[in-house]
């Protein structure tokens, strides 16, 4: 049982899709850093934070899942691993949209389904029978193989639930579009993507089938195998005429209806054996639906993040400067600097220069309150605080 599971860790990073959501992070972030620099003269995160949230995100929670599963003995097959994979993959193509657990998990339990009915009912001989294995009467019922998917699917929402509350908002890249009357807003994409590494068990004979070598271990007189898979999860959506907490909020509430509604479903399954085929249908309608009513809610809206008629607006923060110690959000409006009123970019740097070692700011938050704030800041770069500034 140890070498089954070291194996399965060591194949974990060289699986495709663990490699191909590594790739497209890497390639998010640098082109993420290369925008900020030709829109903003310098990258509001100089720092890969995409590649460590995609590494380090799901550390935690895949280790609490991984012991969960095996403690209580879930197993999944390898036919629905394989098919998991290639449509995780293809739907990247599309962006973080629709790689969550959400869509990807039902769009690939339902192909299985399928899969299994046409293999079962057609003549495909000439496929050799490794491939795939026929589902059982049990498992085309809906027990135990997707009910299983189905259970590992309302944990990975629950966790997804408390990452993205808590993880979200913490790096916005701003980018900009025009209403049509030619005004520059500053809009907000939230792309949470990470890699949970989950513990699985999976039958022995799949791997025994394809893979000779693969160690087993016996649980009675059922042998089965270890296999680390990496899950990605992701979501993408943009906020543009909500503040980014709140916004972030409302679709985590939608999100938390959806996992009561699906848990009510995994409940049923109990007397209603297909329960975990309709759920599946369900979370995918309804995943759409969340992202829908999130949208509908930013087109319903004002933009927040526009210019402002007095002072000039805050559309990012870079961490660890003068700017972040004073306390400033996106979305504030800089009213005055060091005594002088500012209605321009060119203002607030004038002022600026008129005390290169300390800074004292006038600010209005959203909800139009003022507020004072000051700091100390460099004495070498005494024009940069570390703020991103809508131009008028």
């Amino acid at each position: 049982m140890v070498t089954n599971f070291f194996i399965a860790l060591v194949l974990f990073f060289i699986q495709p899709i663990f490699v191909v959501g590594l790739i497209f992070t890497i390639w998010t972030s640098y082109r993420r850093i290369n925008h900020e620099r030709s829109n903003h003269r310098v990258a509001i995160y100089n720092t890969l934070y995409e590649i460590r949230n995609y590494l380090l995100l799901g550390l935690f929670f895949g280790a609490i899942g991984s012991i969960l599963l095996t403690v209580v003995g879930i197993p999944v097959t390898l036919d629905w691993i394989i098919i998991y994979q290639i449509v995780a993959i293809v739907s990247l193509v599309f962006g973080y949209r629709f790689i969550h657990p959400l869509f990807t998990f039902s769009i690939s339990s339902l192909i299985l389904l399928g899969v299994s009915f046409v293999l079962d009912r057609s003549d495909f001989s000439f496929i050799p029978n490794t491939w795939y294995r026929p589902l059982s009467q049990s498992e085309f019922n809906g027990t135990p193989l997707f009910m299983n998917i189905f259970i590992i699917l309302i944990f990975i929402l629950v966790i997804s639930i408390f990452t993205i509350k808590r993880n979200a908002d913490r790096h916005l890249s701003v980018r900009f579009l025009k209403t049509k009357r030619g005004k520059k807003i500053a809009k907000y994409p939230i792309k949470p993507f990470w890699v949970l590494p989950l513990l699985l068990i999976v039958p022995g004979e799949s791997f025994q089938a394809l893979f000779s070598w693969w160690p087993v271990f016996s649980i009675g007189n059922e042998q089965y195998a270890f296999f680390w898979l990496p899950i990605l999860v992701g979501f993408q959506f943009t906020v543009q005429a909500q503040v980014p907490k709140e916004a972030i909020a409302k679709l985590a509430n939608d999100l938390m209806i959806l996992t009561g509604i699906a848990l009510i479903i995994a409940i049923s399954s109990i007397w209603v054996p297909y329960a975990p085929i309709v759920g599946f249908i369900f979370l995918i309608i309804g995943g759409s639906i969340v992202l829908y009513r999130h949208r509908k809610r930013e087109k319903n809206w004002n933009f927040l993040f526009g210019p402002a008629e007095n002072g000039i607006k805050i559309i990012g923060i870079r961490p660890g400067t003068p700017a972040e110690k004073m306390n400033l959000k996106i979305g504030d409006t800089i009213t005055d600097c060091n005594n002088l009123k500012i209605e321009t970019e060119a203002d607030f740097y004038q002022a600026l220069s008129k005390n290169s070692v300390y800074c004292h700011l006038k600010v209005r938050n959203l909800d139009g309150e003022l507020r004072l704030t000051e700091t100390a800041i460099y004495a070498d770069s005494p024009h940069e605080i570390g703020v991103v500034i809508l131009e008028k």
